[in-house]
């Protein structure tokens, strides 16, 4: 009897220790370095990721990281940083084996610059001027085309007055301003009885030569 009882005692001992024993994680590694693909350097502060998911880090200043423990199986890393195309590729984790992933990132194209500064309006002066009860003010300014290819087929200037108490507002427009050509213009805008703070250009347009597109600053 008392050795029946201690073969029971030492099988459930034996159950426990394999159950014990399930689910204990082999690990492994991931090591390696992002590159730019057009020279060839390391790629500091990049955000390497997985999935499944270990670590979030960033690389070194020569590219390098390291993920020291990652659970044995299949991985894909990723690399993103701004100004380059995200990347990634499949790597498996073997049990306490160091996996290598090299990564190339290719920097984003920066889009060609638009003609997004093609008029320059500028108030060169100003002055209130008064006829018996009514205020006005007297404005003079100028239009350039400071474009290098873009020829302005009409163009219109929106101005904005000030006052102690309301706002106006003033459009001027112009036709025919060849690359880096300026025009000067005039107006008298009323304003009741009130006095002028400031008058500022408030955007422009313009049409292009062909006729065709048109932009606005």
């Amino acid at each position: 009897m008392k050795a029946v009882f201690i073969q029971v005692l030492l099988i459930l001992f034996l159950v426990s220790c394999a159950k014990d024993n399930v689910g204990v994680d082999e690990y492994g590694g991931i090591n390696g370095r992002v590159i730019d693909s057009e020279t060839g350097d390391g790629i500091g502060s990049v955000n390497v990721t997985t999935t499944p998911p270990t670590v979030a880090i960033l690389t070194e200043n020569d590219g390098a990281f390291q993920i020291a423990e990652a659970p044995v199986g299949s991985y894909t890393v990723q690399a993103r940083k701004p100004g380059y195309k995200n990347n990634s590729v499949s790597v498996s984790v073997g049990e306490w084996k160091s996996v290598r992933a090299d990564l190339l990132l290719e920097a984003e194209e920066e889009d060609p610059p638009a003609e997004e500064n093609v008029l320059r309006a500028t108030v060169d002066s100003w002055f209130n001027a008064q006829s018996g009860d009514s205020s006005f003010v007297e404005v003079e300014y100028s239009v350039e085309n400071i474009s290098e290819r873009t020829d302005v087929d009409e163009y219109e200037v929106y101005f904005e007055i000030t006052t102690g108490g309301n706002t106006y507002y003033f459009d001027a427009a112009g036709t025919d301003l060849k690359v880096d050509q300026k025009n000067y213009g005039e107006f008298r805008k009323y304003i009741r009885s009130e006095t002028a703070s400031d008058v500022l250009i408030e955007k422009t347009w313009f049409s292009e030569g062909s006729g065709d597109d048109s932009g606005s600053n």
